[in-house]
């Protein structure tokens, strides 16, 4: 062989390829620990994380605003529940009406007051009653009832609860008679009844000696300054207007519901049997049965013919028997319920969603001056606070509303004789 020869190649059957060898960690301490190699995720994961994380960073960091603003407000008016109480004295009370949003549960009404309104409340030391209903007229029929109870209670007429409550005393009394006349002999159908050990003797009765303590007579802050006493909150407008016509209905409307015409009497009871009947026949059961709502005693258009309450003393502010203003005299305010519907407002909704903060600090503000107490009287303006909302309202709902001739879609009809007696709480709306 010459030297001139190329080198022979070296022979790759039967040869197999080195896997590659991974990178190891620079640092040995790690690599005994057994702390895997770090690695950035693929480009899917990265986007993924990073849209829940933005999402999840939103949210969280809205609901921390939040409670800061929740707060800031109940600090701002926690000096109210620290003043010192003697046992004769009790914090003013509010009346709270909260509506459903039309075409949605009370849940989303309740929402905004548990959140917003009643955490300043409590931090506040103000007492409060709330009213809801579920169906359309139930706080309008509530408000009026209690006018019209007034009414009579002026007038020398019983109400309704104490003619029941007379009559169960009537029968008690019979029961209790015939017993006498049969010589308390116990017959086969009667039950023996139990009694409680306290209703036979007290505890004060065995020991003896006692203590007689002083009867306390509690005054709430209501009586000390008529023009500052109480106050009435409305949760949407659909619930002021129903408090609106819930006054005029109580204060100029009769004391006893109207008859209906005979002939639509007949028309809804022919319509309730067949509908009744065609109930029971396709579903086979009878489902309970719950008290319609009670119809307006009188119609917006019959405002200005009607007597304004001849009971009732209105010559100066009408007090209830524990020389507090009435329901009518305490001023109001209304919250606007921010509801938004439609597939064209989703943006809307979703930045609504994740600003919430902004609704806690309007709510919050707003609640804080209503617990600071300053009022003025009734302006024309005040009967379209809350207007806005209406323009949030479903078109269609609206429209069937209108067609049932409901009491919400109506435009609201405020008398200059009722209107002189409202007051309004001041409230910066900025």
């Amino acid at each position: 062989m010459s030297g001139n020869e190329p080198p022979a190649s070296p022979s790759t059957t039967g040869e197999t390829p080195k896997p590659k060898v991974k990178k190891q960690w620079k640092s040995p301490a790690l690599r005994m620990m057994g702390i895997p190699r770090f690695s950035l995720p693929s480009r899917n994961w990265l986007i993924f994380w990073t849209v829940v994380a933005g999402l999840g960073g939103g949210i969280a960091y809205d609901k921390y605003e939040q409670k800061q603003i929740r707060a800031k407000w109940m600090k701002h008016v926690e000096h109210l529940s620290q003043e010192a109480y003697p046992n004769d004295r009790i914090p003013r009370k509010m009346s709270i009406f909260i509506a459903p949003p039309p075409d949605n549960f009370l849940d989303v009404s309740m929402k905004y007051f548990k959140k917003y309104v009643k955490p300043v409340l409590n931090a506040a030391a103000v007492d409060y009653e709330v009213y809801s209903e579920n169906r359309q007229g139930d706080i309008r029929a509530s408000v009026a009832e209690k006018i019209r109870e007034l009414r009579r209670e002026r007038s020398g007429i019983e109400s309704k609860s104490d003619q029941d409550s007379g009559n169960d005393s009537k029968k008690d009394m019979l029961s209790s008679f015939k017993k006498l006349t049969s010589g308390g002999s116990k017959s086969e159908g009667d039950e023996e009844v139990l009694v409680k050990r306290s209703d036979l003797y007290k505890v004060r009765d065995v020991l003896g000696f006692y203590y007689f303590n002083d009867t306390i007579y509690p005054h709430r802050d209501d009586e000390l300054d008529p023009e500052k006493a109480g106050g009435v909150i409305c949760i949407g407008r659909g619930a002021f207007k129903e408090y609106m016509a819930g006054v005029h209905e109580g204060l100029l409307g009769p004391l006893e519901a109207p008859e209906p015409p005979v002939s639509e009497v007949e028309k809804v009871s022919e319509i309730t049997n067949e509908t009744a009947e065609k109930t029971d026949e396709e579903t086979g059961e009878k489902k309970e049965e719950t008290n319609p709502v009670p119809k307006p005693f009188i119609r917006p258009e019959q405002y200005a013919d009607a007597e304004l309450a001849p009971e009732l003393d209105t010559s100066r502010q009408v007090l209830n028997n524990k020389n507090v203003p009435v329901l009518f005299e305490q001023p109001v305010y209304v919250f606007a319920l921010p509801t938004i519907v439609g597939f064209a407002n989703t943006p809307r909704k979703i930045y609504r969603f994740f600003n919430q903060r902004s609704e806690a600090e309007d709510f919050c503000r707003r609640t804080a001056q209503l617990v600071d107490n300053k009022s003025r009287p009734f302006e024309y303006k005040d009967q379209f606070m809350a207007k806005e909302e209406e323009s949030e309202w479903p078109k269609k709902w609206v429209q069937k509303g209108k067609d049932k001739g409901s009491e919400w879609v109506q435009e609201l009809v405020v008398d200059d004789r009722i209107a002189q007696r409202f007051r309004v709480f001041e409230v910066d709306e900025k």
